[in-house]
């Protein structure tokens, strides 16, 4: 039977040395350093307890000492099946996510499950790998290969048949105001409906119950305002008029006020939705007028105008948990004031809709 006690020939000392100090492998390196600790008199128990990097089992090292008694050096390896699997094994890391992405794309129906959404449970049954684990390993091995529980977003796919060409006359018309700042200029422009009363919005208050944020309404008519505003792609400038109503003629009299603002530019592209007052004959009439190309975004794809986020700005800023549900021309006024902060251009804005790095 091994002893618990080591004595070395002087080479097997100076091997163990060179191990403990130049071995390529961390565990090697610790476990020469034990059993040379062991010759020099300490005992298995003190070298678990306090004479390594970080504290072992009693048992551990007299493991390795008996391994080292019986085949030497080559008792002291981890051969090859042995110690901790992978949490995804039998598969390597780059097979388990991409089976564990490819699942979580379908829907559990498709695997004769009744839930229209994943559960821990419902992925173990699923995937036969995983069969011997505990719901929070999955948990655990679900968010090493990268995967988390997020909130859905509302999401529509755009119908639009003619979306790539759309899109690709918009990157052109992009490309030509980069390149030619003096000739070309590229507007994406929207309206805004806002009204008296302020919206709802998350902020700070005491925690515990009885204390959540308040959106102060007032007794009367929840009037409404329209705002209609371009920004510059390049510039970050922002041109815009507010009226109680934006029709047909509001938006033929905004772009005289578009031209008016950009006298120079040969080319004006003027990105817009599909709303149907921006394909009526009066108003594609004005932008004839003033020389104004209009480029429709594809349908239900509003996500691919930036000017959507300068309208998140001005809510967060202005419009949320406001308390001038009394004095609506007030609140008109500070509306007026955060957009003609923008009148000569910024590349905070710009930053901010995602149009600069």
């Amino acid at each position: 039977m091994p002893k618990t006690h080591l004595v070395l020939e002087e080479y097997q000392r100076l091997t163990l040395e060179e191990m403990r100090d130049h071995h390529p492998k961390p565990y090697m390196r610790e476990r020469a350093a034990a059993l040379l600790k062991l010759a020099d008199g300490a005992s298995i128990a003190a070298i678990a307890r306090a004479g390594l990097l970080r504290r072992r089992q009693w048992d551990t090292v007299y493991t390795w000492l008996v391994r080292y008694q019986l085949w030497g050096i080559a008792g002291l390896t981890i051969q090859p099946g042995r110690g901790r699997k992978p949490m995804f094994y039998p598969l390597d890391l780059e097979s388990a996510r991409t089976q564990i992405a490819w699942v979580l794309r379908q829907s559990p129906r498709a695997y004769g499950l009744p839930q229209t959404r994943w559960r821990l449970q419902d992925v173990k049954r699923v995937l036969a790998w995983l069969d011997n684990r505990s719901e929070p390993a999955i948990y655990k091995l679900l968010k090493r290969l990268g995967f988390s529980r997020k909130q859905a977003l509302n999401f529509i796919h755009s119908p639009d048949p003619h979306f790539h060409a759309k899109w690709k006359a918009i990157l052109q018309a992009f490309q030509d105001a980069v390149e030619h700042p003096d000739e070309a200029v590229l507007l994406f422009q929207d309206e805004l409906t806002y009204y008296r009363q302020p919206s709802k919005a998350p902020a700070y208050v005491p925690s515990g119950t009885g204390s959540q944020p308040r959106a102060r309404q007032r007794p009367g008519a929840n009037t409404q305002t329209r705002v209609a505003a371009v920004v510059n792609g390049v510039t970050g400038c922002v041109t815009y008029v507010q009226r109680s109503r934006v029709g047909k003629e509001a938006l033929a009299a905004f772009y005289a006020q578009i031209r008016a603002a950009y006298p120079e530019a040969k080319r004006i592209y003027l990105v817009q939705d599909c709303w149907p007052t921006h394909q009526s004959p009066l108003v594609l009439a004005a932008a004839n007028t003033h020389r104004l190309t209009p480029l429709f975004l594809p349908t239900y794809a509003s996500w691919l105008n930036p000017i959507e986020k300068l309208w998140r700005w001005l809510k967060q800023e202005v419009l949320h948990l406001h308390n001038l549900a009394d004095d609506l021309e007030r609140l008109r006024q500070l509306v007026c004031d955060f957009l003609d902060r923008f009148a000569q251009g910024s590349e905070a804005l710009l930053r901010y809709i995602g149009l600069l790095d």
